[in-house]
Formats: C-alpha cells, sequence, structure tokens
C-alpha cells in the first residue's frame, strides 16, 4: 500500500492526538457534584416466619360493593360508651366515627376494639345479635376478635363524623352472638 503526503499527515494528526489526549485524561483529578442529595431508608428484620400486618381503616364503597372512586374514609374514633354485667358475661357497647365521602354507599372496615377499654374476654366474645351497624364481612369469625372486619349500612348518608354503635359480648355462647 502506497501512502500518500495527505494519509501521512492524517496518521500523524491521529497519533499527536492521541498522545495529546492521554496527557490531558491523565492530569484530570477525580470529579464531585457540588451538591449531595440526602437519602434514607429503614428495615424490619424478623427472625422466624412472616405474619403480615392487620390493617386497620377503611374504605368508601358504592352500593353494588365496589370502591368508590376518588372515596376516601378513615377511621376518627373507636370509643368504648359503657360496660355492664359480670366479669366473663360482660357487654360492652362501642361507637365508631368515620370521616367518609361513602355518601349513599357504605363502609368497609376494620378495627382494633382492644385499644379501646380495659380487659375483656377475648377468646370467648361475639357480636351481640343483631348487628345491624356492624355488619360482619364474610368469613369473619368471632375468633378474630378484637380485629371486627365489618360494613356499615348501605344508604346511610355517610359523609364527615359519621357514626355507629354496636355491642361485644364476653360470652358468645349464650347469647346467639353473631360470628360471621
Amino acid at each position: 500500500m502506497k501512502m500518500t503526503r495527505l494519509r501521512v499527515t492524517a496518521l500523524l494528526i491521529a497519533f499527536g492526538c492521541l498522545i495529546a489526549g492521554g496527557g490531558v485524561a491523565g492530569s484530570i483529578g477525580n470529579t464531585s457534584a457540588a451538591w449531595t442529595d440526602s437519602t434514607s431508608a429503614s428495615v424490619v428484620a424478623t427472625g422466624g416466619s412472616w405474619v403480615p400486618v392487620s390493617a386497620v381503616g377503611c374504605t368508601a364503597m358504592n352500593p353494588n360493593g365496589t370502591p368508590k372512586p376518588g372515596g376516601r374514609c378513615s377511621v376518627t374514633s373507636v370509643q368504648l360508651q359503657g360496660e355492664w354485667g359480670n366479669p366473663g358475661a360482660r357487654t360492652r357497647g362501642y361507637s365508631v366515627v368515620f370521616n367518609s365521602n361513602a355518601g349513599g354507599g357504605y363502609i368497609q372496615f376494620t378495627i382494633d376494639l382492644s385499644a379501646a377499654g380495659g380487659p375483656f374476654s377475648w377468646s370467648t366474645a361475639g357480636l351481640v345479635a343483631p348487628a345491624q351497624q356492624a355488619i360482619p364481612n364474610n368469613g369473619w369469625s368471632c375468633a378474630q376478635l378484637p380485629m371486627l372486619t365489618a360494613k356499615t349500612p348501605t344508604n346511610w348518608g355517610w359523609g364527615q363524623s359519621s357514626s355507629i354503635y354496636f355491642q361485644v359480648t364476653e360470652d358468645r355462647s349464650s347469647t346467639g352472638a353473631v360470628c360471621g
């Protein structure tokens, strides 16, 4: 292959750039950003078997059983309204206040009753019949108390500060309790 003057010149320029580029690249120090973004993360580590956390809260539902688009719901309070009877056969009245826009639909909810009130025999407890304001979900049973998963009646005009009232007994065997 015959080298022309143009090819030799191009080769020399390329070789010169390679040498000059290596020298410049070798003289550039480490770079860093002019700012740093802070980040954080957290993890909960446990040993043994994994148990899912029980959800406590509520959902605004349409009358047909679907979640309401744009629906909002929060449980604003679960309060013990009273307790009567002897230990082992006591009955408690509870009120639950919701902030929801369910309107003519209903509210699907899960609450923890143990947070309201002192000791209670949950292992033998049940909802007092008729449970018209806290209707147990299909699949829920009294054995899940003090966690209650239920729904409110439909078409009660659910809005801000809407409430329900229901009773729970310690002795579900003698009172015909509603257990699912």
